[in-house]
């Protein structure tokens, strides 16, 4: 059954169009993540699923029942969902207990099933014990996961989540992002994420909407995106990558800024660009096939060492094992391997996606 349906959704203020177009599913128990940079529209949906704003045409489901469109409007507290803002926004004069049951007393549940359903959750999510605490006594981490008990306590069928790690230091929000997918399993809700972290995304999404201008650039599995990149923008946005301008030949790509060739068997002639993502490109001693450099600076990292290459003009990235950090120094000639590679057109649009066997 789809938790979310979306049909042919679109959102303007004014003459500003901020979305256009969206049409999707969401299904029980999928953890959906729009994706993107700032002002590219992903609040702006994840607000009108809420009923925070309505669109500006077209139609939005939570279940069978039709929340948004032209002749209806469901309220957000009508809605079965709940939601956790980028602020905790806890109440400070309430403990622990009473933030969560917040949601229940105004709907007069008894004090039984109030007691009873708000140790469930604090159970889940780890805050059992601090059930008398205030907000002032608890870490950042502790009190998003209050935001979170309170958000499920009230059981709803969908989940919204606007930047709810943004505040969060980088160690906790790792810890936060597997702690947030772990409930969501065991739960089996569906959540709707927004994030500009690419990150994030990555590691929790079951899908991803990659968003920019208010366009869904393409949606699919982390794994999808990450590595069959739709354009330019997404190969970009997710992960990091190397572009190089080049012009398709038989047999071969010249590498315009780097004036050397490249192994190419596609079909492709004229102009293109080739992005490589810096872990895909082999570091090599000088000699044999490839692109020759020199290493102009490395970075040690712990568990990798983040190279960079002189090719001619250029200066070229590369990530490999940190073990590797003690193999060159800056001067030494090099030869790179590209192992895996996406040919793209002028325009952004991909051509191809090509792996030479070595």
């Amino acid at each position: 059954m789809p938790a979310v349906t979306i049909q042919n959704v679109s959102k303007a203020f004014g003459d500003n169009i901020v979305l256009q177009n969206f049409s999707e599913v969401f299904h029980e128990g999928e953890f959906v993540t729009l994706l993107g940079p700032s002002g590219c529209g992903k609040t702006t949906m994840l607000r009108m699923i809420a009923g925070f704003e309505r669109p500006t045409t077209g139609e939005i489901y939570i279940g069978d029942t039709l929340v948004s469109g032209d002749k209806s409007f469901v309220p957000p507290e009508k809605r079965n969902m709940g939601m956790v803002f980028q602020s905790y926004a806890v109440w400070p004069h309430m403990d622990v207990f009473h933030n969560v049951a917040y949601p229940l007393t105004i709907k007069r549940v008894s004090k039984a099933e109030v007691e009873r359903r708000v140790a469930r959750v604090l159970d889940i999510v780890h805050l059992g014990q601090y059930a008398q605490r205030y907000p002032n006594q608890l870490s950042g981490g502790q009190q998003q996961r209050v935001a979170l008990a309170r958000a499920l306590v009230a059981e709803p069928m969908l989940l919204l989540l606007d930047e709810p790690l943004s505040n969060l230091d980088a160690k906790l929000r790792e810890s936060m992002r597997f702690e947030i997918k772990e409930i969501q399993q065991s739960l089996g809700i569906a959540v709707v994420y927004v994030t500009h972290d690419q990150t994030e995304a990555m590691a929790m999404s079951d899908r991803i909407f990659l968003i920019n201008r208010g366009v869904v650039q393409q949606s699919g599995s982390p794994e999808e995106i990450y590595n069959q990149p739709s354009n330019q923008f997404v190969a970009d946005f997710l992960g990091k990558v190397e572009f190089l301008k080049g012009t398709a030949e038989p047999g071969r790509i010249h590498l315009l800024e780097v004036d050397q060739y490249l192994p190419y068997a596609g079909d492709r002639r004229g102009p293109v660009e080739v992005a490589v993502r810096p872990q895909n490109i082999s570091l090599l001693p000088a000699g044999g096939e490839g692109l020759h450099g020199t290493v102009d600076r490395k970075y040690y990292l712990g568990d990798t060492t983040d190279w960079r290459i002189r090719l001619g003009q250029l200066s070229l990235r590369v990530i490999t094992d940190g073990r590797a950090y003690g193999s060159y120094a800056p001067g030494d000639a090099v030869t790179l391997r590209m192992e895996d590679f996406h040919v793209f057109e002028d325009d952004g649009s991909l051509l191809e996606h090509l792996k030479i066997r070595t």
